[in-house]
């Protein structure tokens, strides 16, 4: 078989429409060139007003160190429990300062929840430090943050707030709630403007502004800016920013301290009643048996006595801390307790994991305030934190065995003295007991004593973990709003706007309107234009002979003799790009028209997706073409023939199969199509879209010729594409289109017989709608 031979082929470049006019498209803009003027004009009338309007920005800068981990190697035990100084992650201390409960801090000491702002013509001045009043918002109502609230003082005594005379410092119900407002000193008769806010609304405001960067990857050193209406404002705020933020990492490393305190201060109450109880009764004692003295053996043996003594309740008084640091690592609700203090402990393994388990313990807290229990390094430090409590439950069982144990053998010496003690005068040894018991208590006091003072000195020493190393600053110069960049964006606005609205309008109308738009994007041939019909009948060359759209099928029928001029019995494929072009249509009057010059024709419905003939024809039965297929029917038996044409035969596509692309390449249908050759003139057969499947790709192989259907105002412009590329590649032979259902003055998208193709027909409707909007 032979191509189509009103192309040669030499064309093996693009279509014509893949050139680009710039000069046509210029000229299609210049047309306009009264609209693209008066938009720039507005637009740059409208840029002067916005940059007149805007309130001027002001950046502020600050500039902070966070100090490395300090060594810790030569503190004494209790510094050593206490996180002074701890290594610090970039990043979190980042988050940190940008936590709201840090900035609602802020926000209510500067006393920020109000903006008070002076509308001078067209330009706004934000107050501050220089605002004459300041309004309190007792008791809100809905309202308050809905409209507009202006004051303006009177006198040294009124206001009037929206309209309604106020005196300063009484509380007064008014539109915006229950308000009291406090004179500052500061003269001015200006109508101000006010906007109420929330503490936490205006602190999420500023944290949005917030910029904070490190000096480097390496380098402790973070930079905090912002922009602010007001420098001064911007300034104070940074300041306090850095305040609060060095203050909470001080009341951190404060509450192991303060715990331990505590811890002292209760001991120390104790033990000072003990103490004063042992000392009463050595008095007693003393003057009941009238004893000034003791003898210098006795003097010596309650020495030993008293070492012996103070090691004894030193080993008590670790086991106590043991025992406490035991039951507190027990404890379900750990995370909420803290580190019980490691008086008496020695032990320098122990207090180094319980120094690790509370800088785990401090971490994890400082990361709750920024991230989410879930997060993973969260869950990393809960699994050190395990780890830790597991080493040391284990540790204080190996420590304890050590002390029960000393404490035995100090046991078995004290028995020994007791020995000794029986040699002793009954007096004497009664007052060793009580001198005993006295000096036990007093060692004891003074030890807590001691610690105490060394607490408050920690307690009282602690410094934050950062410093500012640039105070708050501005230039004093607003960067904010910058004119001439508002001039050249609102002058692009206005070249921008008319011309993306002409160019949308372009895009949108994006269907075939005109014969020409077909020749500018491919070289297949037209072989046919179709005019539109409102007619319901979808035979209209058997029921209208002599209507528009019967000529043209007729002449559609003259043009086939051009482009088959050889083939005895000629098969035709009529295909299209998507659903709803009218390929049905041209087909079955095609082959009503042959059928009317006494061909014998017969019509193959190869949508075995969706079938429509037996609905469109009115047929009764619904075996077809899917039934021959699977070796269900003889192909005769599915043969139907039409009732207004004997000549016109049909075979619908049957029931619906699920394998429909499969089944056209069994084989069966080459037998088919040979069988059909022998019997009929013509056999068309009716494909489903190219562009949607490829079961016209499979029957290209039987048709000597290929109709292409192009619906106007239907298909799209882009879609031509791909007929040129089915030319390019040889596809189909004999490769035509049918320009269908053209309709210049109404612009109508079809016949109205309600014929539809289905598988994306809502889809490419709504397209449809969208573009024509």
């Amino acid at each position: 078989m032979h191509e189509t031979s009103d192309i040669s082929d030499e064309y093996s470049s693009p279509g014509p429409g893949n050139e680009v006019d710039f000069k046509e498209i210029i000229q299609g803009y210049l047309k306009h060139w009264r609209w693209i003027l008066l938009s720039v004009t507005v637009m740059l009338i409208l840029g002067y007003v916005y940059a007149k309007t805007r309130v001027p920005q002001y950046k502020i800068d600050i500039a902070i160190l966070i100090k490395d981990k300090e060594s810790n190697s030569d503190k004494d035990i209790l510094q050593q429990l206490d996180v002074f100084s701890s290594g610090k992650i970039i990043d979190n201390e980042i988050q940190i300062l940008k936590t709201s409960t840090l900035m609602e801090k802020v926000v209510e000491s500067l006393d920020l929840q109000n903006t008070y702002i002076v509308n001078r013509s067209f330009s706004k001045t934000i107050l501050y430090k220089n605002i004459p009043f300041k309004v309190h918002v007792l008791q809100p109502n809905n309202q308050v943050n809905k409209q507009e609230w202006f004051i303006q003082a009177i006198n040294d005594k009124e206001v009037v707030f929206n309209g309604k005379k106020i005196a300063y410092n009484k509380p007064v119900q008014t539109d915006a709630g229950l308000i009291v407002i406090t004179p500052t000193g500061i003269k001015s008769n200006e109508k101000i403007q006010v906007i109420f806010g929330s503490v936490s609304g205006i602190a999420q405001s500023y944290i949005n502004r917030l910029t904070i960067t490190p000096a480097s990857k390496q380098a402790t050193v973070l930079f905090i800016s912002m922009e602010d209406e007001n420098a001064q404002r911007g300034m104070d705020l940074l300041t306090k920013l850095v305040d609060e933020y060095n203050q909470i990492s001080v009341d951190d490393k404060n509450r192991t301290t303060a715990n331990t305190l505590t811890f002292i201060e209760g001991r120390l109450t104790a033990v000072a009643s003990d103490l004063n109880h042992v000392e009463e009764r050595v008095q007693d004692y003393k003057s009941s048996n009238q004893i000034t003295d003791i003898t210098a053996q006795s003097a010596i043996f309650l020495a030993n006595v008293q070492s012996n003594d103070a090691q004894i309740t030193k080993i008590d008084l670790e086991l106590g801390v043991l025992n406490i640091l035991e039951n507190y690592l027990h404890e379900v609700s750990i995370d909420q307790m803290k580190l019980p203090a490691m008086q008496g402990v020695d032990d320098p393994s122990l207090l180094g994991l319980v120094h690790q388990l509370s800088e785990a313990q401090i971490k994890k807290e400082s990361l709750l305030r920024t991230v989410p229990q879930t997060n993973p390094i969260v869950n990393s430090i809960n699994d050190q934190i395990k780890a830790l409590k597991q080493t040391i439950v284990q540790t204080i069982q190996n420590v304890r065995a050590g002390l029960l144990d000393n404490k035995k053998q100090l046991v078995r010496q004290n028995n020994k003295f007791n020995g000794i003690i029986k040699n002793v005068p009954s007096k004497e040894r009664g007052l060793i007991d009580v001198m005993r018991d006295r000096d036990i208590k007093n060692n004891l006091f003074t030890f807590l004593l001691q610690k105490r003072e060394e607490t408050a000195m920690a307690l009282a020493s602690t410094v934050s973990d950062s410093k500012t190393i640039d105070k708050a600053k501005s230039s004093g110069m607003y960067f904010k709003p910058a004119k001439s960049a508002i001039y050249i964006a609102f002058f692009a606005l206005g070249l921008l706007i008319p011309i993306s609205v002409l160019y949308l309008g372009k895009i949108f109308d994006s269907t075939i309107k005109k014969r020409a738009d077909i020749e500018r994007n491919t070289h297949v041939p037209i072989i046919a234009e179709i005019s539109y019909s409102s007619d319901l009948n979808p035979l209209i060359t058997i029921e209208r002979p002599r209507s528009m759209v019967s000529e043209q099928i007729r002449a559609l029928r003259t043009n086939l003799q051009f482009i088959l001029p050889e083939q005895e019995h000629k098969v035709i494929l009529f295909t299209s790009n998507i659903s709803g072009e009218g390929k049905s249509f041209v087909a079955l009057n095609l082959a009503a028209s042959l059928a009317s010059t006494g061909k014998k024709v017969i019509v193959l419905e190869l949508d075995l997706r969706k079938p429509r003939f037996n609905t469109m024809l009115g047929l009764a039965s619904s075996s077809g073409l899917s039934n021959y297929l699977i070796g269900q029917l003889d192909y005769k038996e599915t043969i139907q023939i039409d009732a207004t044409q004997k000549n016109l035969h049909l075979i619908t596509s049957g029931t619906i199969p699920p394998n429909p692309a499969e089944l056209l390449l069994n084989g069966r249908i080459e037998v088919l199509i040979k069988a059909l050759r022998k019997e009929y003139d013509y056999i068309i057969m009716d494909a489903p879209p190219v562009g949607l499947l490829t079961d016209a790709h499979i029957l290209s192989t039987y048709a000597e010729a290929t109709l292409f259907i192009i619906r106007y105002n239907y298909t799209y412009k882009e879609q031509i594409q791909l007929i040129e590329n089915l030319r390019r590649k040889k596809v189909f032979r004999n490769l035509n289109i049918v320009f269908n259902s053209v309709d210049k003055s109404k612009k109508g998208y079809g016949y109205g017989y309600g014929y539809g193709y289905g598988y994306y027909e809502d889809e490419n409707k709504s397209k449809r709608l969208f573009s024509k909007r």
